[in-house]
């Protein structure tokens, strides 16, 4: 290796660790991914859904198609931006727009009897957490939850935190529905995700530059 290269590669080196060395003692604080839900208005109505690695998810009841204007939390401020609707396969429809959200990853696995999950409920003020339950029983079948004792909107979104504290997203509130004399709750959860996650989709995507009316300029 000549001189120039040596002398190209050593300081190549010490502005990594530059780098390194300033986001290890950087005084900023982490994102908070606490709030990984939205408020979707659609030309047909109010929905709400889940910010996740695969979309911001909702249940496309009020539309499946056309413009939406999509509420969400980036750490503590509430943002509001404009977009479109696309499926997302299954019965799941993704909310698109052009800024990162908090892209919480989807739980890997069927949910189980011991999971905490949780409801987390919208609105303009913050976020409230509603714990929930998988309904028991043989006469039981496809994803049910007990009662939680308040109503739930449908397309809450439906998390766990894992051993590190970390959110996973499991499922989106469908409907309030009765057996008999009691009261449940359907949800769209890991089945109707792996349907979404099987649609082909094109890779790799062609980027496409976007110069925004707000200075911000993105690829996508």
């Amino acid at each position: 290796m000549s001189f120039a290269s040596k002398t190209f590669c050593y300081l190549l080196l010490c502005l990594l660790a530059c780098s390194c060395t300033a986001h290890l003692f950087s005084t900023a604080p982490m994102p908070d991914r606490n709030r990984p839900i939205a408020r979707i208005e659609t030309r047909g109505g109010i929905e709400y859904g889940a910010t996740t690695r695969e979309g911001i998810l909702f249940l496309g009841r009020t539309a499946q198609a056309g413009p939406c204007r999509v509420y969400y939390w980036l750490g503590p401020t509430l943002v509001v931006e404009d977009g479109y609707i696309e499926p997302a396969g299954s019965i799941l429809y993704n909310a698109k727009i052009d800024l990162q959200t908090n892209n919480i990853h989807v739980l890997p696995r069927d949910l189980m009897q011991a999971d905490r999950i949780f409801a987390m409920v919208f609105s303009p003020e913050g976020v409230s957490e509603v714990p929930v339950k998988l309904a028991q029983g043989e006469n039981f079948a496809g994803d049910i939850l007990e009662n939680p004792g308040q109503p739930l909107p449908p397309g809450a979104g439906l998390f766990l935190r894992d051993e590190r504290q970390k959110l996973l997203f499991v499922g989106l509130v469908s409907a309030e529905i009765n057996i008999g004399s009691d009261k449940y709750v359907a949800f769209a959860g890991t089945d109707r995700m792996r349907e979404a996650l099987m649609v082909p989709k094109l890779y790799p995507e062609v980027p496409e530059p976007k110069y925004r009316p707000d200075g911000i300029s993105i690829v996508r």
